[in-house]
């Protein structure tokens, strides 16, 4: 069997596309478990380079005789025909100036024959198993051998012209790139009105949906394979000479070695095509899905800084109420604790009773509503904030579902799995302020706080207050205050004046250390703020880092990948275009 001479500058490009070939395979190896039909495709068309046939490959419907159709071309007898599906392999008739009528069997579920009448010297007819055949391996087996044709023929049959499965594989070979020619058989079983209608029919169903106008011939193969050796006044009887004067002027016009390079540079071109758009498809995807993250890690910024705000704004009301508090402490120190009070009789209860009114009663309700508010503001915020969060990441989720059926699944699978793991943290977030915990641990911080005060002020100022005024002096006193309020029992010393600094003393010693007492519970109420926001921002931080950003870094690498990818199938398909210019000025 005679395959194409091939030397010089024709024997070097095939070398050349043949590597370029297997260079393409290479790189769809790296993307993905989804790529290996593909690479297996490139590597059946390197290998059919290296054995140099042209195959012209019959396609269509069991029944539609393609088999007829073969032997008609051929003007001969010679695969096996019949009204049941009948090729279960693939027949493949190589040119030989010998006819061989027994086939020989390969490996490849493939049966070889021989015959001089393929079209040319180095052209092999491939005759496949019918499609839409009950047979699913017939099915399987005419698509595996599609993309290694170089020229395809669709034979359809005119009684059932066009059939769905017949749409499929003319969509399968466009996207190959390969070049088709369509052929209408059994025509013989119509008039020439009918003729005429499902030639129209054909045409325009598909142009319409596959938008390309390739050549059709309308042909009886049956009675052009009856009619061999008679002559008629038309010299095409059954008109499947048409369609032979058409295959001898294509391979006339140019070599059919040269016209195998440029069809399988064509295949290969149209893989390099079809990944490189669903990798700007997937580079577009993840840039989205990148700008979604990043909103998200914006939103964090965004409630970390409010946090600051938020705190100012309280802090300084809480501050107006000490102030306040400060106040009207000392005038209640300087109203009750006066020489003019001396040795009259105070009730200490009574004083409690009127420095808790007076002095805390106010600050507690007031403390408590700055402090609410604030506390309330942070959890509102961030209930809002969680929920942003979560509606958000639902996006993101729902657009990688959306990936996961046309895309690489297994690349974004992991990914999906993050933001399911991020989607159910911050959902807990979400329920943790809304179970209250939080407004529960800060106002236990602020009571504890406020409830040591009060104790203090009371055993503290009232109780010096009403000891202090209750006694009678018989003459001056010397005594002292300490600091902590323990009162040393008033000792008799010379002179009203000392009595009088003594009196002074007390007072700016108790005003002082009230005054110290109220800076240490507002520090107290600052810090109880401040590691509230701290853990706020804590929150956030963490999550940022530890659930966003590593979201956000596969992305990242995601990306990366993809721009990796797209160079070098830019780069491939620049070597395509000045190979296929090399073969066609050759």
């Amino acid at each position: 069997m005679v395959a194409m001479a091939l030397d010089g500058p024709l024997a070097l490009m095939r070398e050349t596309e043949i590597d370029l070939i297997t260079d393409i395979a290479a790189i769809l190896g790296e993307m993905g478990e989804n790529t290996q039909d593909d690479r297996k495709r490139l590597m059946d068309v390197a290998q059919d380079l290296r054995d140099l046939f042209f195959l012209v490959v019959i396609i269509g419907e069991f029944n539609a005789g393609k088999s007829t159709f073969v032997n008609a071309l051929l003007g001969d007898d010679l695969l096996p025909t019949g009204i049941t599906p009948t090729t279960e392999m693939i027949e493949l008739v190589r040119y030989a100036e010998t006819p061989n009528f027994k086939p020989v069997m390969r490996d490849d579920s493939l049966r070889e024959w021989a015959h001089p009448n393929t079209g040319a010297p180095g052209v092999a007819i491939v005759d496949t198993p019918g499609t839409g055949s009950v047979f699913q391996r017939h099915e399987k087996t005419a698509k595996e051998f599609l993309h290694r044709a170089d020229l395809v023929i669709f034979l359809l049959s005119a009684k059932r012209a066009f059939a769905e499965t017949e749409r499929i594989y003319l969509e399968m070979a466009k996207s190959y790139g390969k070049k088709i020619i369509l052929v209408v058989n059994q025509v013989d079983l119509l008039d020439a009105n009918e003729q005429a209608t499902v030639r129209r029919f054909i045409e325009q169903q598909v142009k319409e949906n596959l938008g390309i106008q390739p050549l059709l011939f309308m042909i009886s193969a049956k009675e052009a394979l009856s009619s061999r050796g008679s002559t008629s006044p038309s010299g095409n009887i059954g008109g499947v000479d048409a369609v032979r004067a058409h295959l001898r002027g294509l391979f006339e016009e140019a070599p059919p070695t040269k016209q195998k390079l440029l069809a399988q540079l064509d295949m290969a071109a149209s893989v390099v095509k079809r990944y490189h758009d669903a990798l700007m498809g997937k580079a577009d995807i993840v840039t989205a899905d990148t700008a979604k993250v990043r909103e998200v890690q914006q939103e964090l910024q965004k409630q970390s800084l409010g946090l600051d705000t938020q705190l100012t704004e309280a802090r300084a009301e809480v501050d107006k109420v000490f102030v306040g508090l400060r106040q009207r402490g000392l005038a209640f120190i300087d109203a009750n604790l006066s020489i003019r009070k001396i040795g009259r009789s105070i009730s200490k209860e009574k004083l409690q009773a009127e420095f808790q009114d007076v002095v805390i009663g106010r600050a507690l309700r007031d403390i408590n509503e700055a402090t609410n508010g604030y506390i309330n503001a942070v959890i509102d915020s961030s209930r809002v904030y969680w929920r942003g969060v979560i509606e958000r990441l639902n996006q993101l989720k729902e657009i990688l579902e959306q990936e996961l059926v046309g895309l690489d699944a297994g690349m974004y699978a992991e990914q999906r799995e993050n933001l399911q793991d991020a989607i159910r943290i911050a959902e807990v977030e979400l329920k943790s302020y809304s179970s209250g915990r939080i407004v529960d641990e800060i106002q236990q911080t602020f009571d504890t706080n406020m409830g040591s005060f009060t104790t203090w002020a009371f055993a503290g100022v009232g109780g010096l207050l009403a000891t202090v005024l209750a006694v009678v002096l018989p003459g001056p006193l010397v005594g002292a205050a300490l600091v902590g309020f323990v009162i040393a029992a008033p000792l008799a010393a010379g002179g009203s004046i000392l009595a009088l600094r003594y009196y002074q003393r007390v007072q700016a010693d108790t005003k002082k250390d009230f005054s110290a007492r109220v800076d240490r519970l507002m520090t107290s109420y600052h810090g109880a703020l401040d590691d509230l926001t701290r853990k706020e921002r804590t929150r956030l931080s963490q999550y940022g880092a530890q659930v966003l950003t590593p979201i956000f870094s596969r992305l990242e690498v995601l990306a990366q990948r993809y721009v990796v990818q797209q160079t070098k199938l830019d780069g491939y398909q620049k070597r395509v275009e000045t190979l296929r210019k090399g073969i066609q000025e050759s």
